[in-house]
C-alpha cells in the first residue's frame, strides 16, 4: 500500500448469492460495484490492522505485570 494513487484491476469469482447481495447492496448505497468492493475492503484491513495493535497491546500488558510482579518481588 505504498502508492496509494496507482489503480489496478483484479477479476474475482463468486457465488451467485454472494452477487446479488453484492450487486443489490451497491445499488441501495449509490455507488458502483468496483466502488463497494473497495470500501469493503479498506473497511476490512483497518479491522485487521486494528486487530493485530490490539493483540500487540495485550502482550505489552502482560509483560508490564510481569514487570510489576517481579518489581513487588524483590
Amino acid at each position: 500500500m505504498a502508492n496509494s494513487n496507482k489503480v489496478v484491476r483484479k477479476n474475482i469469482r463468486m457465488s451467485q448469492e454472494v452477487a446479488e447481495w453484492y450487486e443489490k447492496r451497491a445499488e441501495e448505497l449509490g455507488v458502483s460495484q468496483s466502488n463497494l468492493m473497495v470500501m469493503a475492503l479498506s473497511e476490512y484491513i483497518k479491522q485487521d490492522k486494528t486487530i493485530k495493535m490490539m493483540s500487540n497491546f495485550e502482550n505489552m500488558l502482560k509483560q508490564l505485570e510481569r514487570m510489576e510482579s517481579n518489581s513487588q518481588n524483590e
